[in-house]
């Protein structure tokens, strides 16, 4: 009793000099572990739950995310198919249906999760008169399922905001401004200045990672997409800002492929899926993990088989196949590493450790 009475009393300490700590036993201390994994355009479809014929391989999927102990998940956008540009009463009907399907998937498999906002989210792409008049009604049914934090700019709240869990930052933002009678791709304005104002104050935060749903620079390998980027790419004063206080990674999805680049010490990260379609072959994650000085990342790679007739979504006349399988490969040897890196930050300087398959290229 006394041992233990004495362990609390220095757990207690540590916390009041702000140091986190994990107790495993009677008389063993962790250091905070982070771990999550990202996997963005999942599912780019409206996927009613349950949908027996894709039940399978997205069990299998949320097993392997599992595997990995997560303690959140990170959907960079395009999680439904968001084609209900007929009424705002269409809007909260649709969107309260796959949302819900949505969320309740996650809830089975006991993930915690953090989205992003998509063009799906917003109707999908191009954005005439008609459509444009119903994006509040689309970020509002999005923001009334999804429940993201409340810390955003007054403009966007439950849109953009951030999640700081010990020495990492995660900022989302949601680049899609209406302006006049056209919509625009980019972080500006009101958005801009808390982006900056939240970096600032969470500078001691030794990793940060961006998560937007569009490309940002560079040429991206694209399946079965659209391929949109924001506006001014590294010219843009959000690369600037982000340049300026040392983003670490970027996180986009939107390409359904991957594709690695790296700019000024940003790491843009392209990834994801698209399930049901066929060009759209495997789910890519990244798996990252934040330990001490380090920031570990493997991306890994799931081959599926979508087959069958198209599934009815509202308003797009080809739309998933009906139905989706693990490919035997992943079935026979699990998931397959990609790539692979470690940022290591120590004493005022970044190493690169590690670096192999897409983090190479």
């Amino acid at each position: 009793m006394r041992k233990l009475m004495y362990f609390g009393i220095i757990v207690i300490l540590m916390h009041g000099l702000g140091l986190t700590v994990f107790a495993r036993g009677k008389d063993h201390i962790q250091a905070n572990t982070i771990r999550f994994v990202s996997f963005p355009d999942f599912f780019n479809f409206d996927i009613p739950n349950p949908w027996p014929p894709y039940e399978e391989a997205i069990d299998y999927f949320f097993n392997q995310v599992k595997n990995e102990q997560p303690d959140f998940v990170l959907v960079c956008g395009d999680l439904v198919n968001g084609h209900w540009w007929d009424s705002p009463q269409c809007v909260e009907h649709m969107g309260t249906i796959y949302y819900s399907a949505w969320v309740n998937r996650m809830k089975e498999h006991d993930l915690k999760f953090y989205t992003a906002v998509g063009d799906h989210e917003l109707g999908d792409d191009p954005w005439p008169k008609q459509k444009l008049a119903l994006v509040p009604h689309l970020e509002n049914v999005y923001r009334e399922n999804l429940k993201m934090p409340l810390n955003g700019p007054e403009n966007k709240k439950g849109l953009a905001y951030y999640v700081r869990e010990g020495d990492l930052l995660i900022v989302t933002v949601e680049p899609f401004e209406v302006m006049g009678d056209s919509m625009h791709i980019g972080v500006v304005g009101k958005q801009l200045e808390w982006f900056k104002n939240v970096l600032k104050e969470n500078s001691d935060a030794k990793f940060k990672v961006v998560q937007c749903h569009v490309g940002l620079w560079g040429e991206i390998k694209a399946r079965s997409s659209s391929s949109l980027m924001l506006e001014g790419g590294k010219d843009s004063d959000f690369y600037k800002t982000m340049k300026e206080y040392g983003i670490d990674l970027y996180l986009a999805g939107e390409f359904h492929d991957v594709t690695v680049l790296e700019s000024d010490g940003i790491w843009q990260i392209v990834h994801g899926s698209s399930w049901g379609r066929e060009i759209v072959n495997t789910e890519d994650c990244l798996v990252a993990e934040v330990k001490g000085n380090e920031l570990s990342l493997q991306m890994k790679r799931i081959y599926m088989d979508a087959q069958g007739n198209y599934m009815w979504n509202l308003n797009k006349d080809k739309g998933p196949r009906e139905k989706v399988s693990i490919n035997e490969r992943s079935l026979v040897n699990g998931p397959e590493v990609t790539g692979t890196l470690t940022i290591r930050k120590e004493n005022g300087r970044t190493n690169l450790l590690n670096r192999t398959g897409c983090f190479k290229e």
